[in-house]
């Protein structure tokens, strides 16, 4: 009985480290939560300072373009002004009309994206804002999970203090059998018999085993799902 105790004892201890731990996983969707959304800002605005960089390159070749058909328009006016024939006159007046067509399609086209330009800035500026009051937000946010995650991490290693001077008490052969099963990724190893079948999975025991853990002499496996049981005093 002594054996089962010390062995009782030890699953308590890994209970409350696997409780713990799991408090422990938990903070992690809370950081992964906390750089998604502030991720998701970081990448609207680079996708919006990605639109507005070509939209400014596009609005300052326009400007370009017109500058050079004004100067266009410009040495029309010269050359009109020069002229001695009316068909020097009619060419000068032509080329000069096609110029001042061209500009005035291109300055709307500029209008246009002059808008677009300052519209695209106005979202980089206001995404810029929301990243300023979000990284604002998680500051507090990050110190309470820090925090929180300090604590539990004080009290895992306490429990696990603890678990390193109950382990000892457990036979070694037994200690073995009970932590192979627990890597095996079982939380619960050690599960008291009900009425005539394992705790864990309802299979009935063989009379002759069942007997022995009757008698509090024997701590049995279950062959059906692999837990240790044992009968309850």
């Amino acid at each position: 009985m002594s054996d089962l105790r010390a062995l009782l004892a030890l699953q308590d201890d890994d209970l409350a480290i696997h409780a713990l731990e799991q408090r422990l996983a938990a903070l992690e969707p809370r950081i992964r939560e906390l750089d998604a959304r502030r991720q998701r800002i970081v990448d609207a605005m680079e996708r919006q300072s990605t639109v507005l960089q070509a939209e400014e390159k596009k609005q300052a070749f326009l400007r370009d373009k017109i500058a050079e058909h004004r100067e266009l328009i410009a040495r029309n006016q010269a050359q009109l002004d020069a002229v001695k024939t009316m068909r020097q006159a009619t060419a000068a007046a032509a080329q000069m009309d096609q110029a001042k067509r061209i500009v005035a399609g291109e300055e709307a086209d500029l209008h246009v994206i002059t808008r677009r330009v300052e519209e695209l800035r106005a979202g980089v500026a206001a995404q810029a804002t929301e990243l300023e009051a979000c990284e604002a937000e998680q500051v507090t946010a990050r110190s309470e999970v820090a925090a929180e995650r300090a604590a539990i991490d004080g009290e895992l290693a306490v429990a696990r203090a603890k678990r390193d001077q109950t382990a000892p008490q457990v036979p070694a052969a037994l200690r073995q059998r009970y932590d192979r099963i627990r890597n095996a990724k079982r939380v619960h190893v050690v599960v008291a018999l009900n009425a005539l079948a394992c705790g864990a999975c309802d299979t009935a025991i063989p009379m002759q085993r069942r007997h022995a853990m009757t008698a509090g002499t024997a701590i049995e496996l279950c062959e059906a799902c692999g837990v240790l049981m044992y009968h309850p005093v």
